[in-house]
């Protein structure tokens, strides 16, 4: 999927390198990260930025596809196309998960028709997949929530994504200033779109759940165009 953007130009550029912890393990089922939500930070990892601006460097387009993922679920396959020189840390983050496997057999927890899929951190079982630590809030310039865009869900504190993510399947736009998008569905939208059209119901304290449990089976880096 692709929508209008709006590019800005930097002066300079940046040079980033980002140390991550291995994964903790998940203590239970506890509260989930999602739009007004709460969650428990189970490890801890430090994020490093050291940037370098040199005379003759090019400035990165942050809208370039860095790396591309393919999400197999039991609903089908849909493939991600990630912005990594626009949202670095959110992306490199992401990829954490995605190359540890920590997805692998998660759910799509929350799923609201008109809005947004929300998955990727809690089996069908309700118990939590691991976490590393949170990231801080990633605003990408240009890059809005609209249709087939994909972002990072939090608790209310802003520096608390960790694996949770949703992809929008409407105009989303009002949570751009407050949630990091970071890449956008590039084949496969009608897989998420079958996903946001499934009956939910109420499961204890969780809300819009999926009644037949709908699965991340894998995900896979799929590399760059």
């Amino acid at each position: 999927m692709s929508q209008t953007r709006f590019r800005s130009v930097v002066v300079g550029a940046f040079v980033f390198s980002l140390a991550l912890a291995l994964f903790g393990t998940s203590g239970g089922c506890g509260d989930d990260d999602q739009i007004g939500g709460d969650a428990q930070v189970v490890s801890d990892v430090e994020v490093l930025l050291d940037a370098e601006v040199p005379a003759d460097a090019q400035v990165p387009d942050p809208f370039d596809v860095t790396e591309r993922v393919e999400v197999v679920t039991s609903m089908g396959t849909f493939v991600l196309s990630l912005y990594g020189n626009g949202a670095p840390q959110t992306v490199v983050n992401f990829l954490r998960y995605v190359d540890e496997g920590a997805y692998e057999d998660t759910m799509f927890h929350r799923v609201i028709p008109d809005f947004m899929i929300q998955g990727g951190g809690m089996y069908a079982d309700w118990s939590d997949a691991p976490r590393i630590a949170p990231i801080p809030l990633e605003i990408m310039e240009g890059l809005s929530h609209l249709p087939g865009v994909i972002s990072m869900a939090r608790t209310d504190d802003p520096d608390s994504a960790t694996n949770q993510f949703f992809i929008c399947v409407a105009d989303d736009s009002g949570l751009d200033d407050d949630y990091a998008a970071f890449g956008e569905v590039e084949s496969g939208y009608d897989v998420v779109l079958s996903i946001a059209g499934v009956r939910t119901e109420t499961v204890g304290g969780y809300e819009d759940v999926p009644v037949t449990a709908v699965i991340i089976e894998s995900a896979t880096r799929i590399g760059a165009p």
